[in-house]
């Protein structure tokens, strides 16, 4: 399932994990699972998400209203698109 969840990272250029465990008929909870293995074994890397906000939610007057929550973003590794090539 790490390869599938791999490939199917490598040809999205935006991919949510509830999207992920569609397309790959597994419960969301394995998808995390398999991205933190895949994180561990170095084949993604883990973004900072996005940080365009200053101010933090709490102390934010508009934080009712906002609707942003952070994103954690993740992008295949030198080693994942090596390991994609090669199978």
């Amino acid at each position: 399932m790490l390869k599938e969840l791999l490939l199917e990272i490598s040809a999205s250029e935006y991919i949510s994990k509830t999207l992920l465990a569609a397309k790959l008929g597994r419960p969301e909870g394995l998808i995390e699972d398999g991205l933190a293995q895949l994180v561990r074994l170095g084949y993604l890397a883990e973004g900072s998400g996005s940080s365009s906000c200053a101010v933090k939610c709490g102390k934010c007057p508009y934080a009712s209203l906002c609707g942003q929550d952070p994103i954690r973003t993740l992008t295949i590794t030198t080693a994942g698109q090596k390991y994609i090539d090669r199978h």
